[in-house]
């Protein structure tokens, strides 16, 4: 038997026939709106990362990887988001997070002993059109740390880094120092400005020049102020970018040299360059079976604005509480193990002369330290001066070592502590060396 069909009449079609192309065109502009603002997305916002390279000044450096193992470096390794990042009280490190199209650097973080970070976030646009920002966060900042921007970044930066008591966001070139923990932060703005964040959102500027603080108190309210930095540098440094590619020249009251002990031998060389962002002083002797030599930048103190025409030479100190001498370094190579069999060959060395209170002019005392990189296992060679009163400091071959000598009022016994500071003296000395000095300054601290 054959199925019947009943049919049916639609009491409205015209209904219905609109009801399916409205459905329809809904459906159309919802899809291009979609399509729309997801391309948009992919061409103007979406990210990707950088390149992130964690390279060891000294010791050590633990990372906590994301999948739960841990690894020690040495040497150099790649970071990805969500590690931590630890320094011991002997190691030091650093981050530095370069575009990896371009393969510009765009911020430098150092990790200075006993401190330890997560890095959160590090990307760029995906695409050159895009006018969006680098983004850089590193969370849970508890420890001591250096921050640079360097000059020529391509785009927009936000760096910032953060801990309970708060943030610190850096956006323009600039060289920062940065003390954290879960209840307090101090941003100290050597070059460049710099904003404080708090937990609730309230933002202090600290400009150049300036000390920021953040400070949480137990009952977790948040207090941030800003005020100028009771620390003065004593010393010219090495210049600045403006006049850097085409006067080699060290500013008034440097004065450098160089000394081989045979005659027939190459003197060793200096000059004021360009180095890794940074304007900084190369000291250097290559070559094979050498004897030995000194290369030497001398430094000499005034308390006129016209150095050159004050006698005698030398800077009262008497008005500040506190000394220090920083300085970072890099050594590109060296041939004499650890420093010498005397531990005075060293690639690089600091020497403050200065007088004490009970010292005559002609009988100045001396302030020494070192810095090397090579030391073999069989090497016996002493890692102090006879004249020193620390340790010279071993770093790793051809990475930045920040130095930072503590308050010499306190490291110098009572009898040696200096009144009137003289001169100030960098050198390499050895037989064949290449070494890298930057941002060395005297600094004297006044009681705040």
């Amino acid at each position: 038997m054959a199925p019947t069909f009943r049919s049916y009449t639609l009491r409205h079609p015209q209904a219905v026939a609109w009801a399916v192309l409205l459905t329809s065109f809904g459906l159309l502009c919802l899809i291009l709106a979609v399509g729309t603002v997801g391309a948009r997305w992919f061409l103007f916002d979406s990210q990707v990362d950088l390149t992130v390279r964690l390279t060891v000044s000294r010791g050590r450096v633990d990372l906590a990887l994301p999948d739960g193992s841990t690894t020690s470096i040495t040497r150099q390794h790649f970071v990805t988001q969500n590690a931590l990042i630890v320094t011991d009280n002997t190691a030091q490190g650093y981050l530095t997070f370069e575009d990896n199209y371009s393969k510009q650097v765009v911020g430098t973080v150092y990790l200075v002993q006993g401190s330890s970070l997560t890095l959160e976030r590090a990307s760029r646009p995906r695409f050159e059109w895009s006018e969006s920002a680098y983004q850089i966060r590193l969370g849970g900042a508890v420890g001591r740390f250096v921050v640079d921007v360097p000059m020529g970044v391509s785009r927009p930066l936000r760096l910032e880094a953060a801990s309970e008591a708060g943030t610190a966001r850096f956006t323009t070139v600039g060289k920062f120092r940065l003390y954290t923990s879960n209840q307090h932060m101090d941003l100290h703005a050597d070059q460049g400005t710099a904003a404080l964040i708090s937990p609730t959102g309230e933002t202090q500027l600290v400009a150049e020049g300036e000390i920021g603080y953040v400070r949480r108190s137990p009952e977790g309210t948040t207090t941030l102020s800003a005020r100028p930095t009771h620390y003065e540098m004593l010393n010219s440094g090495f210049g600045g970018l403006d006049d850097i590619h085409i006067n080699p020249a060290l500013p008034i009251g440097w004065g450098c040299s160089s000394r081989a002990n045979r005659q027939n031998e190459p003197q060793g060389n200096f000059a004021r360059s360009l180095y890794d962002n940074q304007v900084s002083l190369l000291l250097y002797r290559r070559g094979q079976g050498l004897d030995h030599a000194e290369t030497a930048c001398l430094y000499t103190f005034s308390d006129s604005t016209n150095p050159v025409l004050t006698a005698p030479r030398r800077r009262d100190i008497s008005e500040f509480d506190s000394l220090f001498i920083r300085a970072r370094v890099k050594i590109r190579a060296q041939d004499v193990t650890t420093c010498g069999i005397q531990g005075s060959e060293c690639p690089v060395m600091l020497e403050l002369t200065y007088l004490g209170a009970d010292n005559a002019p002609e009988s100045p005392q001396v302030w020494r330290h070192g810095f090397y990189a090579i030391r073999t296992p069989t090497d016996d060679n002493p890692t102090i001066c006879d004249t020193c009163l620390q340790e010279h400091e071993k770093v790793n071959l051809d990475a930045w070592y920040i130095y930072d000598s503590g308050d010499l009022f306190k490291v110098l016994p009572a009898n040696r502590k200096p009144v009137q500071i003289l001169q100030l003296r960098v050198y390499s000395s050895g037989h064949a060396y290449d070494a890298v000095v930057s941002d060395l300054a005297v600094i004297g601290g006044r009681r705040q």
